[in-house]
């Protein structure tokens, strides 16, 4: 990223609901032909992978080549689903400290906790919105992601959320749950969140 970025900052908010729920399963639909649909439902087989050796996979996403799905789980790694083995690999981390890092919520502000996810179609790179880390980016082939924007406007994000990136001019959207208190404590918050948007250029608080 380069040292000499410009910052625009506006303000407003957006309605928006944070799911705290976890589960420990993905739940695959494969779509068959018009041939093989049926009258009831397009969606033919659907499968249950679970996770092994992690707990509660928020969003999850595709890399541009079809490859995945990639999902967040909650000791601050992002894993990646290799179909041809059956299994699921680590990909990447948030944070460098891995060290005592369980997944439980007491070391999710050390260890990272990836909630949104979203590979850039045009680069390859896949960017995170880390609850407590802010949006990071990491590289195709991952690796420890790089932190990109860690506040706004001088107001550290507090529970950074849901991304997503427009296919065709590679902004990123983001949501920061709260301004004021982190997701651990967000069984005791009201949620006012806000929502951004990032590119190379340009942070923007919308």
């Amino acid at each position: 990223m380069s040292s000499n970025k410009v910052f625009l900052i506006t303000a407003s908010t957006i309605i928006f609901i944070s799911t705290l729920l976890s589960v420990d399963y993905f739940r695959l639909l494969s779509h068959h032909s018009d041939a093989e649909k049926s009258s009831d439902s397009e969606f033919q087989h659907w499968e249950v992978i679970p996770v092994v050796g992690a707990v509660g996979p928020e969003s999850f996403t595709f890399d541009p080549s079809g490859d995945g799905p990639y999902t967040g789980v909650s000791d601050g790694r992002i894993i990646k689903w290799q179909e041809h083995e059956r299994r699921w690999i680590d990909f990447a981390v948030t944070s460098p400290v891995r060290d005592g890092c369980d997944g439980s919520r007491g070391t999710e502000h050390i260890c990272g906790r990836p909630l949104g996810l979203a590979f850039d179609e045009n680069t390859g790179d896949l960017y995170i919105a880390d609850a407590y880390l802010g949006l990071l980016v990491v590289g195709g082939y991952g690796g420890l992601a790089t932190k990109v924007a860690t506040q706004a406007q001088g107001v550290p994000f507090r529970f950074t959320n849901g991304l997503d990136i427009h296919p065709s001019n590679g902004v990123v959207y983001f949501t920061d749950s709260s301004s004021s208190y982190q997701r651990r404590y967000a069984l005791y918050f009201s949620v006012n969140p806000t929502f951004l948007s990032f590119n190379e250029c340009l942070l923007m608080k919308t």
